[in-house]
C-alpha cells in the first residue's frame, strides 16, 4: 500500500469518530451495551449510526474525546441572557436541543425531545409545539421547517427498512400542534433522508447512499476502484400526504436542495466525494433527469493518483432561485500545499447569482493541520465562514461573498471543541448547536457576528404546549429509558436529567453515581422499562413527593415509569418506580427517581 493510499484510509476511519458523530455515537454505544443484555423493543431513530465493525474502537476513542469535556449542569440556576468570556454550562443545561438549522422563510428552530421550538426573533423569544419522533439525536438534513406553521420530519429505516417501507414521513401545519404521518412505499434505498419545500405544498426528499471505497493496494485502489452512491427523489404536491417517485441517478448524495419547484441541486456528502470525486448535480425537471455541473477549476486538481484530497465540504444552499452557493474543500496530502499558499488546506466556495447558468470561483486557504476533515468548519449561505482548525477558537468569516475575509476570535464557546452545526441568518447573528456534555449538545445564539457566544434561552414556551395523550407517553418512557442507560453508563448525564427534588434527596452527584454503581453490580447490569402509566392522583406517593410533584411539575403530563431488576436474585424481582414529567415552570422533561 503507498503512503496516499494509506493515509486516505487512516482519515476515512477516523471521520466516524468526529464531533458530528460523537453525540450519536455515545448513546448509541450505551445502548448497545444494553441490548447485549436485556430484549428491548425497537425504537426509531432520525439518524442511520455508523457503528456495526467500530463500537469496540469507538468505546476507547470516545473517552478520550468526550469524557475531558464539560459535564451538564447540577441543579436549577439562574439563566444567563448575555454573553460570557467562557463557557456556562449550567445556563447550556436549560438549552439542550437534538438538532437545529434554520427556516427557510427566515428564522431557526430547534428540536428538543418531544418539543419543536422556532424563532423568527433571532432567539429573543420562542414558540413551541410538539414533536413526534421524541428521542434524538435530529440532524439537520432529516427536518425541514418551512415557515413556524409548516414543518417536516423523515424516520429512514436505512438497511433494517421493511420490504417495500423505506422511510416515513410526518408532518405539521400548526406549528407543532398536530402531526399526520405518511408511510412512504418503494423498493429503493434510503440510508440518508433528506428534506427539502419550496414552499408548504411542493417539496422534494432525497433518498440516497454514500459511495463505498475500493480494497487496500498500491495506486489509490482506495479510489480508483470506489463506487459510487446513487440517489432517489420523492416528490410531493400536497404538503406531504402522498409522495411518488420523481426519479434517481448514480452519483447523487445527502446534501441536496431545491431552488425552485423544479430546479434541484445534489452533491454527495464529504467522505464519498472523496472517494468518487467531488461533483454538483442539477435537475431542471424536478428531479426526473439530472446532469452535472462544470465548477471552474475543479478539473485541474490532481485529485488522483496524486498526494490530494477533494470533496464536497459544504452546500449546495440557495437563499433564493438564483442565488446560491457551494463549498469544495481541497486536502494536500504529506508537505505539499494548495495553489502555492502555503497551507495544506484550502476550501473553494462557488458563488452562482443567475440560477446555476454561471458559478464565480473564491478561493479561501486555511491553516495548516494534518487528518482534518472539513465539514461543519465549513458556512455556505449569505455569510460564509470557516471555523479555526487551530484549536476551534473562532472564525474566518466574508459577508461580501469572499471579497474580503476577517479572522474573528470567539468566547463563550466550550474550548477545544468545534460546533456540532453552525450558521448564520445575517451578519450579527449566528447559531450553534455544541456538545454540552457527555452525550448531549446545547444551542448557543451570537449577536455580535460570532465574537461571543451564549446558550439560548427557551422561556416558558415549552411550559405552554398542552398534554398530549399520544404523544406524551412516549416521551415518557423515551426518557426513563435514557434515564436507565445513562445512570450505569454516565452517571453526570443522568444526574443533569434529575429533578431538584431528587438531586437534593440524593445529596450529590457523587452520591448518586456511587448509589447507581452499587445497584448496577448488584442486579448484574440489567434492568427493564415497563409502560408509563398516567398519574391520577399522588396517594401513593410519600408526602414530600407529592408536595414536590404537585408544587413543581405538571400533573397533566406527569407519569410513573416501573423499573425491575432481573438480575437481582430475590424470590421476588425487585421493582422502583420513577416519575416523569415536565417542569411547570419551563416545561423540560425531567425524572424524580427515589433514593436506595
Amino acid at each position: 500500500m503507498n503512503v496516499p493510499d494509506l493515509e486516505t484510509r487512516i482519515r476515512s476511519y477516523y471521520r466516524m469518530f468526529e464531533p458530528d458523530d460523537s453525540t450519536p455515537l455515545t448513546l448509541a454505544s450505551a445502548r448497545l451495551l444494553e441490548d447485549l443484555r436485556r430484549p428491548q423493543p425497537r425504537r426509531w431513530r432520525l439518524q442511520t449510526l455508523r457503528l456495526a465493525a467500530t463500537l469496540a474502537a469507538a468505546a476507547a476513542l470516545l473517552a478520550v474525546l468526550l469524557l475531558p469535556r464539560f459535564a451538564p449542569a447540577v441543579g436549577p440556576a439562574p439563566r444567563t441572557t448575555s454573553p460570557g468570556s467562557t463557557f456556562d454550562a449550567t445556563a447550556a443545561a436549560s438549552a439542550l436541543v437534538d438538532g437545529a438549522g434554520l427556516i427557510r422563510s427566515g428564522g431557526i428552530w430547534a428540536v428538543e425531545g418531544s418539543y419543536l421550538l422556532t424563532s423568527t426573533d433571532n432567539g429573543a423569544t420562542w414558540r413551541a409545539g410538539t414533536f413526534p419522533i421524541a428521542g434524538g439525536p435530529v440532524t439537520v438534513a432529516t427536518v425541514f421547517v418551512f415557515d413556524p406553521e409548516h414543518a417536516w420530519a423523515v424516520s429512514s429505516y436505512g438497511n433494517a427498512a421493511p420490504a417495500g417501507q423505506p422511510l416515513v414521513v410526518v408532518r405539521t401545519g400548526d406549528g407543532g400542534r398536530t402531526w399526520q404521518s405518511t408511510p412512504v412505499s418503494g423498493n429503493f434505498r434510503c440510508d440518508t433522508a433528506t428534506i427539502s419545500f419550496v414552499d408548504a405544498l411542493r417539496g422534494f426528499v432525497m433518498c440516497s447512499y454514500g459511495s463505498t471505497s475500493g480494497p487496500n493496494g498500491p495506486n489509490q485502489r482506495v479510489r480508483t476502484e470506489a463506487t459510487k452512491g446513487s440517489g432517489t427523489v420523492l416528490r410531493t404536491d400536497d404538503g406531504g400526504a402522498t409522495w411518488s417517485v420523481a426519479g434517481s441517478a448514480t452519483g447523487l448524495g445527502s446534501q441536496f436542495t431545491a431552488s425552485d419547484a423544479n430546479t434541484l441541486w445534489s452533491a454527495p456528502d464529504y467522505d464519498s466525494s472523496t472517494l468518487t470525486g467531488p461533483a454538483l448535480y442539477v435537475s431542471h425537471d424536478a428531479g426526473r433527469t439530472w446532469s452535472t455541473v462544470e465548477l471552474p477549476g475543479l478539473a485541474s486538481v490532481p485529485y488522483i493518483p496524486a498526494e490530494a484530497e477533494v470533496g464536497v465540504a459544504a452546500g449546495p444552499v440557495f437563499w433564493d432561485a438564483s442565488n446560491g452557493v457551494v463549498a469544495v474543500g481541497v486536502f494536500q496530502n504529506g508537505s505539499g500545499n494548495v495553489n502555492g499558499t502555503g497551507a495544506n488546506q484550502s476550501i473553494w466556495f462557488y458563488r452562482t447569482s443567475d440560477a446555476g447558468k454561471s458559478w464565480v470561483l473564491v478561493k479561501q486557504p486555511t491553516m495548516n493541520v494534518l487528518m482534518m476533515d472539513f465539514y461543519p468548519s465549513v458556512l455556505t449561505g449569505r455569510e460564509w465562514a470557516a471555523i479555526w482548525l487551530d484549536g476551534f477558537e473562532g472564525l474566518t468569516t466574508s459577508s461580501d461573498f469572499g471579497a474580503s475575509w476577517s479572522r474573528i476570535p470567539w468566547s463563550g464557546m466550550p474550548p477545544n471543541s468545534p460546533p456540532l452545526w453552525l450558521n448564520f441568518t445575517d451578519k450579527d447573528h449566528a447559531f450553534a448547536t455544541v456538545f454540552a456534555g457527555p452525550g448531549t449538545r446545547a444551542l448557543m445564539l451570537s449577536t455580535d457576528g460570532g465574537r461571543t457566544w451564549h446558550p439560548a434561552d427557551f422561556g416558558d414556551a415549552r411550559a405552554k404546549v398542552p398534554a398530549d395523550a399520544t404523544q406524551d407517553p412516549a416521551t415518557a418512557k423515551n426518557l426513563a429509558d435514557d434515564f436507565a442507560v445513562m445512570a450505569s453508563k454516565d452517571p453526570p448525564t443522568a444526574w443533569a436529567m434529575l429533578s431538584p427534588y431528587s438531586q437534593q434527596a440524593f445529596g450529590s452527584e457523587s452520591q448518586f453515581a456511587t448509589a447507581q454503581a452499587a445497584l448496577d453490580k448488584r442486579a448484574n447490569y440489567q434492568y427493564q422499562i415497563g409502560e408509563p402509566a398516567k398519574i391520577a392522583d399522588l396517594s401513593g406517593f410519600s408526602q414530600t413527593l407529592s408536595d414536590d410533584l404537585t408544587r413543581s411539575a405538571d400533573m397533566s403530563r406527569a407519569y410513573v415509569v416501573a423499573v425491575s431488576f432481573p438480575g437481582i436474585a430475590e424470590p421476588v424481582v425487585p421493582t422502583e418506580e420513577i416519575v416523569v414529567a415536565p417542569l411547570a415552570a419551563t416545561g423540560e422533561w425531567r425524572v424524580w427517581a427515589s433514593t436506595p
